[in-house]
């Protein structure tokens, strides 16, 4: 297992704006984080270059900086819409932008149905995904009306009987829930694909770094290995620094390095 972080680590600052990750990929590869998720829920901002007709020409610069920095997108995060319905034209841009750089997982949020709805309303853009060789990786969500439930995902991923399907487990909004998060990825076996991995005390979705909250993180690092899991652990921490004034932000990174280093070292 490898300790990578989505590019919104430090993207978040104190009056709410956002940094587009293209300014921040040469300090996370400075901070030896080498191995990332690409935030493409940056495309939700109509201010943001991703959002706007010159999006191709920014996907060459994320291109450029890969190669530049020696970097490895692991996976990337599809926008998403708080009604549940599927952005079209948003998914079909970040499957694109997979295809063109080479990444292998594209993270996205399951609609407000069940399994047979989301089966329906996914179909083609799994065809899509066969097609463009990126594996779609359902998220676990945390609102009541939401598919909050792994034997839901499960059911979900088995249904589409395609390679291009997966799971991603998002460690915070299964911690809210009160899972048990040992067993929920003993239930995911071999369909656990992508991590979201972010603590909190169990009450909001709070995204911190491992430690600052609840999780059993000795629990989690075990049942990954009892289930053979060979996939990264993701951070998706945006808020522990989100106060931080910029020139704080470095060290940030660094400590995020420093817990991801000891959560690794709890491998048994």
């Amino acid at each position: 297992m490898r300790i990578a972080t989505s590019t919104n680590l430090i993207s978040f600052n104190r009056d709410g704006s956002k940094i587009e990750m293209v300014h921040l990929l040469g300090l996370y590869a400075k901070e030896d984080f080498k191995v990332l998720d690409l935030n493409l829920c940056e495309m939700l901002n109509p201010q943001a270059s991703l959002a706007g007709k010159e999006w191709k020409q920014y996907a060459g610069k994320l291109k450029d900086l890969k190669g530049q920095h020696a970097l490895v997108f692991n996976q990337a995060h599809a926008p998403y819409s708080p009604d549940g319905h599927i952005l079209d034209e948003l998914l079909t841009r970040s499957l694109d932008i997979c295809q063109y750089l080479g990444i292998p997982i594209l993270v996205v949020h399951p609609t407000k149905g069940g399994v047979e709805e989301n089966d329906r309303a996914y179909k083609k853009y799994v065809d899509e995904a066969e097609q463009k060789n990126v594996i779609l990786a359902f998220e676990n969500l945390n609102a009541d009306d939401e598919m909050t439930q792994v034997q839901q995902l499960v059911q979900l991923v088995g249904s589409f009987n395609s390679r291009s399907v997966g799971i991603c487990y998002d460690t915070g909004h299964a911690h809210q829930r009160g899972h048990d998060l040992a067993d929920d990825i003993r239930q995911m076996g071999r369909y656990l694909v992508a991590t979201h991995i972010a603590d909190n005390k169990g009450k909001e979705d709070e995204h911190l770094l491992p430690f600052y909250g609840t999780i059993d993180w000795d629990a989690v690092i075990k049942a990954l290995h009892e289930i053979k899991y060979t996939g990264d652990l993701t951070y998706e921490c945006m808020f522990f620094n989100q106060h931080l004034p910029l020139e704080l932000k470095r060290q940030a990174i660094r400590q995020a390095r420093i817990v991801g280093e000891y959560l690794l070292s709890r491998a048994p």
